[in-house]
C-alpha cells in the first residue's frame, strides 16, 4: 500500500508540471536522464568485468536458434518479456513535433542504445554468477554503497519516460483534431519555434486520472508491464504499415522494396504479437479496452464532422440567387455592419438565407468571418484579417478570414475582435479605391 500511495504523488506531480511546457520539463530532466543512462552503463561494465565477460558470446545469433530448439513454447512465451526490453523507444520517435529528426539520431545511437545493451549484458553476467536473483536482478546486480543513490536516479527515469509519452499523447490528439477526428479541446502553445510543443489541460488530467485509478487498481507491475507489452507492439504494427503506405505512395518507392519492409519487421512483430496475446487475461486487456473506447469517439466525431461539412456545402446559396435579389437582397437594409460567423472559406452559408426569410431588415454591410489557424508562431495584427468582395460592389457584402498563429491568445473580447475587424476592413476599402484610381489613370 505505502508503494501505492508514494507512486500516485509521483503521478499527480508528474502530470502537475506538464503546463510549464515540454522545453523547460525536458531542461530540468535532461541532466538526471542522463545520469541514469551513465549509470547504466557503468555498473553494465561493472558486473560484465566482475562476473562472467564471456557473455559477449551472446552476440552470436545462433544461440537464438539453440534458445528456441531448447526450450520451445516456453521461449515464445518469453519473447513477451523481451518486448519489455525495448519499451518506450517508439516514445523517441512520436516525439519529432518535441525535438529535430537529427538530436534524437545522436541521442538513441551514441547513448541509449549502447547504454540499454551494456545494462542487459551485465544483469546477464550477474545471473550466471547469482541464479536466484531473477526477481530483483537490476538492483541487486548494483555495486554495494550505491543502492539508494541508483534508486533515486531510477525514479527519476521512469517519470521522465512517462513524460516522454505524455508529450507523444499531446501530439496525436492535436493530429486527430485537425483531420476532424477528435472532439475540439483547448490547446496550449508553450514555444514560440516548435509548432509541437504543446499542452492540452483537458487531455492532462484525463490521463492523470486514468493512470492513477490503473496504479491503484492493479497493484501491480506485472499485469502493467503485460498491458504496456500490447500496446507496444500494436504501435510498431501501426507503425509499419503507414510506412509501407509513406514508401507507396509519397516516397513512390519500387513496389518490390516497398513490400519488402513489411515483410520483413511485420514478420517478426506478428511473432512478437502471439506472445504478448497470450497475457490479455492478465493486464493485457487494458490498452484494448482504451483503444476500443477512443476508436469510438474519433469515429462519431469524425462521422459528424463529415456530416456537417456536406450539409454546408450542400445548402450553400448559389451567388445567381442572390443577384437575382439585386443589391437590396428582397429586404430593408439599414446602417451598419452585420458580422456572420461561418466556416466555409468559400461561398455563402445557408443560414445567410434564414436571415433573409426571418429578418425584417439586414445591414447595410454584410461581413462574411471565417476564423482559420495558421502555422506559424504570430499572424502580425496587421496581417490578421484577409479581405475580399463576395458580390458586385454595389451589394456591400465581404468575405473576411481571420488568421491566427499557433502561439497567439484568442481572447474572449468580442467587442476588441470586432474593432480591429471594422478597422482592417477600413483599410481594405481604402486600398481598393486607391487601387481603382491609379488604374484611371
Amino acid at each position: 500500500m505505502p508503494v501505492v500511495i508514494v507512486s500516485v504523488i509521483i503521478l499527480v506531480g508528474l502530470f502537475s508540471i506538464q503546463q510549464f511546457g515540454t522545453s523547460k520539463v525536458g531542461f530540468t530532466f535532461a541532466p538526471a536522464l542522463a545520469l541514469w543512462f551513465f549509470c547504466l552503463g557503468s555498473i553494465g561494465i561493472y558486473n560484465l568485468v566482475k562476473y562472467d565477460i564471456t557473455v559477449l558470446r551472446a552476440f552470436n545469433p545462433a544461440y537464438i536458434y539453440f534458445f528456441f530448439k531448447k526450450n520451445s513454447r516456453k521461449a515464445w512465451s518469453a519473447l513477451g518479456g523481451c518486448v519489455l526490453c525495448i519499451t518506450g523507444a517508439e516514445a523517441m520517435f512520436a516525439d519529432l513535433g518535441h525535438f529535430s529528426v537529427q538530436s534524437i539520431q545522436i541521442a538513441f545511437t551514441f547513448l541509449v542504445f549502447p547504454c540499454l545493451l551494456l545494462a542487459y549484458m551485465g544483469q546477464a553476467a550477474y545471473l550466471i554468477k547469482y541464479p536466484d536473483s531473477s526477481e530483483r536482478i537490476f538492483y541487486d546486480s548494483i555495486p554495494d554503497g550505491f543502492f539508494w543513490p541508483v534508486f533515486v536516479i531510477a525514479t527519476l527515469a521512469a517519470m521522465i519516460a512517462s513524460q516522454a509519452m505524455i508529450s507523444a499523447t499531446f501530439s496525436c490528439v492535436k493530429q486527430s483534431m485537425a483531420l476532424g477526428c477528435f472532439p475540439r479541446l483547448k490547446i496550449v502553445h508553450t514555444s514560440k519555434r516548435k509548432m509541437g510543443q504543446i499542452y492540452i489541460p483537458v487531455i492532462n488530467w484525463f490521463l492523470m486520472t486514468m493512470c492513477i485509478v490503473v496504479v491503484a487498481a492493479f497493484r501491480s507491475t506485472t499485469d502493467i508491464a503485460n498491458a504496456y507489452g500490447i500496446a507496444e507492439v500494436g504501435v510498431m504494427m501501426v507503425s509499419t504499415t503507414l510506412v509501407t503506405l509513406v514508401m507507396l505512395l509519397i516516397w513512390q518507392t519500387n513496389l518490390f522494396l516497398a513490400l519488402c519492409f513489411p515483410l520483413v519487421f511485420g514478420s517478426v512483430e506478428l511473432i512478437y504479437l502471439s506472445a504478448v496475446l497470450s497475457k490479455i487475461k492478465e493486464g493485457g486487456w487494458l490498452p484494448l479496452v482504451f483503444a476500443t473506447c477512443f476508436l469510438c469517439v474519433m469515429y462519431t466525431w469524425n462521422y459528424g464532422s463529415v456530416l456537417k461539412y456536406r450539409s454546408e456545402v450542400r445548402e450553400k446559396i448559389s451567388m445567381d440567387f442572390l443577384l437575382d435579389l439585386s443589391s437590396n437582397l428582397g429586404t430593408v437594409r439599414v446602417p451598419g455592419i452585420g458580422l456572420l460567423y461561418n466556416e466555409l472559406v468559400q461561398g455563402i452559408p445557408s443560414i445567410f438565407g434564414q436571415f433573409l426569410l426571418s429578418l425584417p431588415a439586414i445591414h447595410s454591410t454584410i461581413v462574411f468571418v471565417c476564423i482559420k489557424y495558421v502555422p506559424v508562431p504570430v499572424v502580425p495584427q496587421e496581417e490578421r484579417f484577409l479581405f475580399r468582395r463576395v458580390c458586385p460592389k454595389d451589394y456591400h457584402m465581404f468575405r473576411c478570414v481571420a488568421r491566427y498563429g499557433y502561439k497567439d491568445v484568442r481572447k474572449e473580447d468580442h467587442h476588441a475582435f470586432e474593432q480591429l475587424l471594422v478597422e482592417s476592413l477600413e483599410k481594405f476599402l481604402r486600398r481598393e479605391a486607391q487601387d481603382l484610381a491609379w488604374k484611371a489613370i
